[in-house]
């Protein structure tokens, strides 16, 4: 139980007096409970303040069979009570003053002193003392009862009669768990409310960095574009371009987590690679190379880890890169990057048909990073090559079904 329902539900019924022999008819009581498990199905799901004020203006009404009933919220700034939700008062007297919160006011005294105030006659109790509302609708018999929060009391439950009527101890304990159930729904859904907005600000900050970092990434292969080109070495020109090409990896992997607009744990590694490897035409100028890629990466087929398909990505990345730069000494050709589902886990296949890997060729720095990244998640990765017949990489990787 909320602290907004026990602190309402302790102060309605506090004072609450009532004879031991008093009895309470049996179609009071079925009708109570009637409007009580009404109002129980109306606070199911996702609802509105609004709503929930007006199941419970109508669950009051109900129980007590009183042809009028609302729900005032107190505006602290003009102390003023205004009306919130109704029964039997028409849709435009939503938004309306009901009064402001002080003596001569049944609601404002409800507020006041925190504990039901019952008028058995409005009009000769309270004269024009009364607040207007109640006497343009003719109010004889009025009771309110406090909404309390944690700050303290803030609303009223009221329900109105045009007739004297008897208010008893049925009436009051009935209107106290309206009143109470209201409370803590009221209490919850701010609570709700406030932790969505605090969710989506984060969400907000979250983006923002997010886009800082992607433009870091652009910043960072830039620049190191850039010192390549400035470098007359070519072994440091290469150094730089290898570092490029994992800076190009990462950040690829990081543009496929930031479209997915969620934060979790794997990766379909088909996405993620196909979605890297719509890069490749501009980072590797493939046209300029007169190089064409070809695709067949299968969506769904093995969700991966995070670091997994990072380090996956950076071997295909190489491996891309390797075929641009030997396979086709300056002829046209084609590489190929295809995933399939096996029994063993997921197969990744990059092959080109180029002039082949020669049997005494020594691995360069790339293929051999390669290698120690595989080994390093624990991937098998193979090779087969023969002269002017292409070459074709396969990588092996566990994945559970």
């Amino acid at each position: 139980m909320s602290f907004a329902r026990k602190a309402t539900w302790a102060a309605c019924i506090d004072n609450l007096a009532f004879s031991e022999t008093e009895t309470v008819p049996v179609a009071v009581l079925l009708r109570q409970r009637k409007a009580l498990a009404s109002l129980h199905d109306a606070f199911q799901g996702e609802r509105s303040i609004a709503r929930l004020q007006d199941a419970a203006a109508q669950a009051a009404s109900a129980g007590c069979a009183s042809p009028m009933a609302k729900v005032l919220e107190l505006q602290r700034a003009g102390n003023a009570l205004i009306l919130k939700a109704q029964v039997g008062m028409g849709a435009a007297a939503i938004g309306r003053e009901a009064g402001t919160a002080q003596a001569g006011n049944p609601a404002g005294e409800a507020l006041i002193w925190a504990r039901p105030v019952v008028v058995a006659n409005v009009p000769a109790e309270r004269g024009e003392r009364a607040p207007a509302i109640l006497r343009e609708y003719r109010v004889v018999t009025s009771v309110s009862l406090p909404l309390i929060g944690a700050e303290g009391p803030y609303g009223i439950l009221e329900v109105d009669y045009d007739q004297q009527h008897e208010v008893d101890a049925s009436h009051l304990s009935f209107l106290a768990s309206i009143a109470a159930i209201l409370a803590e729904g009221i209490e919850s859904r701010q609570r709700h409310e406030e932790l969505t907005e605090e969710r989506d600000a984060k969400a907000t900050l979250l983006r923002e960095q997010q886009h800082r970092i992607r433009n870091n990434f652009q910043m960072i292969t830039a620049l190191l574009e850039r010192r390549a080109s400035e470098c007359a070495d070519p072994a440091v020109q290469k150094g730089f371009r290898e570092v490029e090409r994992r800076v190009f990896a990462m950040a690829s992997l990081y543009d496929h987590l930031l479209g997915l607009g969620d934060h979790q744990q794997s990766v379909d590694l088909g996405a993620y690679l196909e979605n890297m490897c719509a890069s490749f035409e501009d980072f590797y100028d493939l046209p300029g190379h007169d190089v064409s890629l070809a695709l067949a990466l299968e969506r769904g087929a093995a969700t991966l880890p995070i670091d997994t398909c990072a380090a996956i990505g950076t071997v295909v990345n190489e491996l891309v890169a390797n075929a641009v730069e030997h396979a086709f000494d300056g002829y046209a050709g084609e590489i190929r990057v295809a995933m399939q589902r096996t029994a063993a886990g997921v197969e990744i296949e990059v092959s080109d048909n180029g002039c082949g890997y020669a049997p005494d060729a020594n691995e360069n720095t790339g293929l051999s990073t390669v290698r120690r990244i595989v080994g390093s998640f624990g991937g098998q990765l193979t090779m087969q090559s023969g002269q002017g017949n292409g070459t074709q990489w396969t990588l092996t990787v566990s994945a559970p079904d």
